[in-house]
């Protein structure tokens, strides 16, 4: 089975490529698996440590099981082992979930994102009782869990860590988002969590990572990105920077990616349209042909939608510049 080790650089958050005019409710084979193929095997080329499918911006929501599972096959057909797959395993409760890790695995698949069951607020003892219970039930699959604070109902704070620490052995990393909306505060706990289950690979997101770097040195082994699939080449730079202790290195970076046009006007809304802003960045950027906005998550309103694109034509055009 995977262990923390295994998981290391950047672990690319992808979208599922959609067929052109197959994002309605109406199509239930929409995912364009011949774009999975070239995507994942430009993905690791270019360096990527891990992929994670099927999370909010995979459109895990809009997907049904076949489909999902598909793209799944379709990566771990391409991937042939060369690097971690985690396939995007979160539905409404433990038995449903534990019914999809079990074909998940019967595909190949070695490792779970999953996050916590979408419906009650959690408490502390039901989060890690969840994920006790998948390791108990499918053994054999490594878990990612999926700590976004925005969609799951919890702060994943220290206490749940230590339940992971003791309870949940099959946990290996985790997709660690914190607190979006006080980017200087999403971090605050990473030192005390690592300690508290020395068993998982924390990967902060992208544009946090110098920042874990700063708390907890060269502990910091990974981070997670969904916008590697606009061209993967400076995240997988920021953490050759990272492993390499640059700190110099690591700021050039930074400065380059906070240099770009924002396309996200206003973190309070940005639940509302994250996975539009992600598939509509990542198809004018031209990495990827990431397709339609699948439903629901179709609407963006038009200051949005402007930003997006200049956002995602920008990021192309740097990569271009600098980074290939």
């Amino acid at each position: 089975m995977l262990t923390k080790d295994d998981v290391r650089g950047v672990s690319a958050m992808i979208p599922t490529p959609c067929k052109e005019g197959q994002g309605g409710w109406q199509y239930e084979d929409s995912v364009d698996l011949d774009e999975t193929a070239r995507m994942t095997e430009q993905l690791i080329a270019a360096g990527i440590g891990s992929i994670a499918a099927n999370g909010t911006t995979g459109e895990c929501a809009a997907l049904t099981l076949e489909e999902k599972l598909a793209f799944t096959r379709t990566i771990i057909e391409v991937a042939r082992g060369r690097v971690p797959v985690f396939a995007g395993i979160t539905t409404l409760g433990t038995k449903e979930t534990v019914r999809q890790m079990r074909k998940f695995r019967e595909l190949g698949v070695e490792g779970g994102f999953v996050g916590l069951p979408l419906w009650q607020t959690p408490t502390i003892t039901n989060s890690v009782k969840f994920y006790a219970d998948l390791a108990e039930a499918v053994p054999e699959m490594a878990l990612m869990v999926y700590a976004n604070p925005l969609f799951f109902k919890s702060t994943f704070p220290v206490e749940f860590w230590e339940g992971v620490g003791k309870h949940c052995p099959t946990v290996v990393t985790c997709k660690y988002v914190g607190n979006l909306m006080d980017p200087k505060n999403m971090l605050i706990d990473l030192p005390a969590s690592m300690d508290a289950a020395p068993h998982v690979q924390f990967l902060p997101i992208d544009f946090a990572a110098p920042m874990a770097y700063d708390l907890v040195g060269d502990r910091l082994k990974g981070m997670w990105s969904t916008s590697c699939a606009m061209g993967p080449e400076p995240v997988v730079a920021l953490q050759r920077a990272i492993d390499a202790g640059d700190k110099a290195r690591m700021g050039e970076i930074m400065h380059d990616l906070h240099g770009l046009p924002n396309a996200i006007p206003d973190f309070k809304e940005f639940s509302k349209y994250n996975v539009q802003v992600e598939k509509i960045r990542c198809n004018a950027a031209g990495y990827i042909k990431a397709g339609p906005c699948r439903a629901p998550y179709e609407d963006l309103p038009d200051d949005w939608r402007a930003l997006t694109v200049a956002s995602g034509k920008a990021w192309a055009e740097l990569c271009a510049r600098k980074y290939r």
